[in-house]
């Protein structure tokens, strides 16, 4: 079979591989004759440094000699026969007195020169000139040139000949079959009868006949899944009509639903309805039930005090009629008015002391209160703000020794209502010294500041005991104490969660802090 240069070339696996193979010999070829002219550069200069050698070992004697002699006719003899050493192109010989002898021309570049002095022996060693000798290079690069290139050719032309039989090679053997495979491959068609894939070739076990036996394998299950598939779409055709006869059928179903969901829809609107009137109501029980313990803890805080004053003044009341029958008696006794004007005293100082309770329970009630007074804020330093609450918590708490620490900026200012967070503070550092140092041999309270972009946080913390857990979620409740039986009202820590709440902030209880006891942490806008 004759092939032709054009057909080798239309296989682009074959163009590829060719031209990996030439690039990559050309490479190789490159390297060792880039080698090999360089080793060959390299016994030349070798050989020329031998040649200086011997001229250096055989002949400065009897040049200097002859020089010493001044015999011109052996010294151009010599010279002469210098000359004629392999790669030898200027030899000069120089006297002390600047005669000069020399053969060849002098070059500047492409040279390598050695220069010798000429010393006569005779009993002493007398300088008597200068050898120079000059090897030209230019011989040897033009010697090294034309073997690069009979090197380079000769293997540019082994290159392409095997370039050019693997390009063959990879059409005979894999180009032609996958051509062959390819037009195979566009030729089936599944209404025609099955023709195995063969190629054009003598039979052999190789991957094309592994290709050969996969393709048609393949085709023998193509077809049978056509075939399947043939069946499927009859059988899906049937499905079809059925479908729509179930459609019809859900039509119907889906209007029916839709009545009912419809009918449903409107008696559960009319259970929300319901629902959200019946929540209204509940609401509003709670409320009730709310303000109902708050006025009831609000009436027993504040009909203690005031039944001791309703009894103290009936006392004195009783007092003073004894006082005017004894006046009006012919037997009164100073001691015995004086009596009756003690008893009538402590009773007075008991009204007075009940009343000031009961103001001041009215006080902390209308702390708590939604109509507490409505300050603007202001601009103030929070250092002496919390310098004056605990210098006034040691004076009120003078009888416990307490150590009140402080850690924030000094410089510190806020935007804030002051009144408020004064409060606030004073009422949760009060609720420590009230309920946290029993059986703590050393109190101490410490109030730590953060500050962070849009707010602040202050931590109140001290190392007494902590809440327990069954009563911590009822601490910000009004009227909530565990010390009522020492006349606590439970409004303290009330208070400060209504003043916090007002500046729009938060105050949260910590079981543990860094001083070992519980810790309350204001958190407020700035």
């Amino acid at each position: 079979m004759l092939i032709s240069i054009p057909q080798l070339l239309q296989s682009p696996i074959a163009r590829k591989l060719t031209l990996s193979i030439v690039v990559f010999s050309s490479l190789i070829t490159l390297l060792t004759t880039a080698y090999q002219l360089v080793s060959d550069y390299q016994n030349d200069v070798s050989r020329i440094d031998r040649v200086f050698s011997n001229i250096e070992a055989v002949n400065l004697e009897v040049l200097a000699a002859s020089i010493w002699v001044i015999d011109e006719h052996l010294i151009d003899t010599q010279l002469h026969g210098l000359s004629q050493l392999p790669d030898i192109n200027y030899i000069s010989i120089r006297d002390d007195t600047n005669q000069e002898w020399h053969f060849g021309e002098y070059r500047e570049t492409a040279i390598i020169e050695k220069q010798y002095p000429l010393i006569y022996t005779n009993n002493e060693h007398i300088p008597v000139g200068t050898l120079i000798i000059q090897a030209d290079l230019n011989i040897i690069y033009d010697r090294l040139y034309d073997k690069a290139i009979l090197i380079l050719l000769s293997n540019a032309i082994k290159t392409f000949l095997v370039a050019g039989f693997i390009l063959f090679l990879v059409w005979f053997n894999v180009t032609k079959h996958l051509r062959q495979l390819s037009q195979y491959c566009q030729d089936i068609s599944l209404d025609h009868d099955f023709m195995p894939l063969n190629f054009n070739r003598k039979p052999q076990h190789d991957e094309f006949s592994l290709v050969a036996d996969a393709v048609n394998t393949m085709q023998q299950q193509i077809r049978g899944s056509y075939q399947a598939l043939h069946l499927s779409k009859v059988d899906l055709q049937h499905a079809l009509e059925d479908r729509d006869r179930l459609l019809s059928l859900e039509r119907s179903y889906k209007d029916d639903l839709a009545r009912q969901v419809k009918e449903q829809t409107k008696e559960l609107e009319q259970s929300l309805q319901m629902l959200k009137r019946t929540q209204q109501v509940l609401v509003e029980k709670e409320k009730m039930a709310a303000l109902g313990g708050l006025v009831s803890g609000v009436a027993h805080e504040i009909n203690t005090p005031i039944g001791i004053c309703l009894t103290a003044a009936s006392s004195q009341l009783s007092h003073i009629e004894e006082l005017i029958k004894l006046i009006h008696s012919d037997d009164a006794t100073l001691e015995q008015i004086n009596g009756i004007l003690e008893q009538y005293q402590q009773s007075s100082q008991l009204i007075v002391s009940n009343i000031t309770r009961a103001s001041y329970l009215i006080q902390q009630f209308k702390s708590i209160a939604a109509e507490q007074s409505h300050e603007k804020n202001t601009v103030f330093n929070l250092s002496h703000l919390l310098r004056d609450i605990t210098d006034s918590s040691l004076m009120i708490f003078s009888p416990l020794d307490v150590e009140i620490t402080t850690n924030l900026d000094e410089k510190l200012q806020l935007n804030s209502n002051a009144s408020l967070l004064s409060q606030a503070i004073t009422n949760v550092v009060s609720n420590a010294f009230l309920h946290a140092f029993k059986d703590v041999p050393q109190a101490k309270v410490h109030i730590n500041v953060v500050t962070e972009p849009g707010g602040v946080h202050i931590e109140i913390q001290n190392n007494g005991a902590a809440i327990p857990d069954d009563i911590v979620e009822h601490i910000f409740e009004p009227f909530f104490t565990t010390a009522r039986h020492k006349g606590g009202v439970g409004l303290g820590l009330a208070a400060a969660f209504n003043a916090v709440t007002k500046m729009k902030g938060n105050i949260s209880y910590v079981a543990t802090s860094p001083l070992g006891g519980p810790m309350f942490v204001i958190s407020v806008p700035t």
